[in-house]
């Protein structure tokens, strides 16, 4: 009866759709494997958009099979297969580049020899004939459509954890201050250049004389500059979420995500000075780079907004970049880097005017706390030590580290010197100058040159510096841990007597 129906033109056509599951349940696989492996820095309109990109390259590649074979069963096996090949082309390619293998591991080498595997190997599924044929579809399917299962759970579950716990007891603000102790109160500023080496490994590593400038600039101004402070990780989440609640927490696995972003939105030094009658002020860049990150209540918030500039021009977000370069999408990496560009655009242009975004807080009331997060020396780099941006495919490539370096300390200066120039003389403010971590040199799948012979303990080495006129400075080591900056601050300007680490 079967047999009748689908030699029908019907029966055929609904063949043809039932069979082209097992291609779509691939083709939804692959991007729910990759955002399940990241979903805790991740959002839902990411996946939504890559499994439908990867559903149209699918429904085509099973199409033109059929279209060569006429036979339902097969095309669908040899799309399926196909597909294999070519969402794990990328990872093929990045396994022969780090197992050195000479020759394939190139784009021009291996494409070929693998798209004609693919091929081939689809060629041998759909010359299977039946029942076989039958049989490889019903065992695919169910494999496929288990695995994807899997993953839907484990996304569940980390889409749960991202949801806001209405039910947490509120932070304890403590009594309100009156208004002449807020008037009394300085301004803060905390900022916090990602990726910032400390100085010692400039000296000693890169031989750089212009660090040297840069801390004498510093101290003539009245900073405390420590050299030998470090970071308790090379995490950025991790460090930035122990500093602003100068807690110890766990480090620094993908599980605890959700606790650092928690930690970071809803952090003890914000609460603590809106309690104090501090206005906040958040600028950063970090929530444009990890997109589950939450953003800190604030009463401005400033970042350079390329999801909101850009919109729908980016097919490919960062998360579609990942997928991509798994694929063979990876021979023609401008199909979908068009969101790089736009993101480097803004980048520049939010480094080039963060000391004119400073000086314009003045409409801000004091006092006010200010944390700026710039994602700088921060890979990409995209500028030499003049701010000159350099072609981009220098970007991943950190012997062009030390030139982005230097054009940050002088973005530091602009930034010091823009502070002190806006500030009453007569109130002058608490600035902090840090790094999350130092220079980690990691060697990645966008990493086309690291540094040779880099010391381990340079990668925790942190700037630190603080300016706040009238505290003894002398009663600071020079390994002072970066978790008790703020009790440090806490202590001196409002006699807190917080414990320190």
């Amino acid at each position: 009866m079967f047999k009748v129906f689908s030699e029908t033109p019907g029966g055929k056509m609904l063949e043809v759709v039932k069979r082209g599951i097992l291609p779509l349940l691939l083709a939804l696989y692959v991007p729910v494997l990759h955002y399940a492996n990241n979903a805790v820095m991740l959002l839902l309109p990411s996946l939504f958009r890559m499994v439908m990109l990867s559903i149209v390259a699918a429904v085509v590649i099973y199409i033109l099979f059929f279209m060569i074979g006429r036979r339902v069963v097969e095309s669908a096996n040899a799309a399926f297969v196909f597909l294999i090949f070519f969402h794990t082309y990328g990872l093929t390619l990045d396994f022969l580049i780090t197992a050195n293998v000479p020759f394939l591991a190139t784009n021009r080498y291996l494409f070929p020899v693998f798209l004609l595997i693919a091929l081939l190997v689809s060629w041998f599924t759909w010359k299977m004939g039946e029942p076989r044929s039958s049989r490889f579809w019903n065992s695919a399917v169910f494999i496929v459509g288990m695995l994807i299962l899997i993953n839907a759970v484990s996304i569940v579950s980390a889409e749960i954890k991202k949801m806001p716990d209405w039910g947490a007891a509120p932070t304890p603000v403590l009594a309100s201050t009156s208004k002449t102790q807020m008037q009394d109160y300085p301004d803060i500023y905390f900022i916090v250049f990602d990726e910032f080496s400390g100085f010692q490994p400039m000296r000693e590593y890169w031989k750089n004389p212009k660090v040297d400038e840069f801390v004498a600039f510093l101290k003539s101004t009245g900073f405390f500059v420590a050299e030998d402070s470090h970071s308790s990780s090379i995490t950025t989440l991790h460090q930035m979420a122990e500093r602003l609640n100068y807690e110890e927490l766990p480090c620094c696995q993908k599980k605890y995500h959700e606790l650092y972003y928690e930690k970071i939105a809803n952090n003890r030094v914000t609460s603590y000075l809106k309690s104090r009658g501090y206005s906040i002020v958040v600028i950063e860049e970090l929530t444009e780079f990890i997109e589950a990150a939450v953003p800190i209540s604030a009463d401005v918030s400033i970042n350079h907004s390329t999801r909101d500039s850009v919109g729908d021009m980016v097919l490919f977000d960062e998360f579609g970049r990942l997928v991509a370069e798994n694929s063979m999408l990876r021979v023609y990496p401008p199909l979908y880097t068009l969101g790089d560009d736009l993101a480097r655009i803004e980048h520049k242009r939010f480094i080039s005017t963060i000391a004119n975004r400073i000086a314009g807080l003045n409409e801000v009331s004091s006092p006010k706390f200010v944390y700026v997060h710039l994602v700088f020396p921060h890979k990409p780099f995209m500028f030499d030590e003049n701010g000159k941006v350099i072609p981009k495919r220098y970007q991943a490539n950190w012997n062009y580290y030390l030139d982005q370096y230097n054009y940050s300390m002088d973005v530091a200066v602009k930034i010091v010197e823009t502070i002190l120039a806006n500030s009453d003389p007569e109130r002058p403010p608490v600035i902090i100058l840090q790094s999350d971590h130092g220079a980690r040199n990691i060697k990645n799948k966008s990493t086309t040159i690291t540094l040779e012979n880099f010391p381990e303990e340079f990668k925790s080495n942190i700037m630190f510096a603080l300016y706040a006129p009238g505290y003894d400075i002398s009663t600071l080591p020079q390994d002072v841990k970066p978790i008790n900056t703020f009790p440090i601050v806490f202590n001196f300007l409002f006699q807190d007597n917080i414990p320190l680490k």
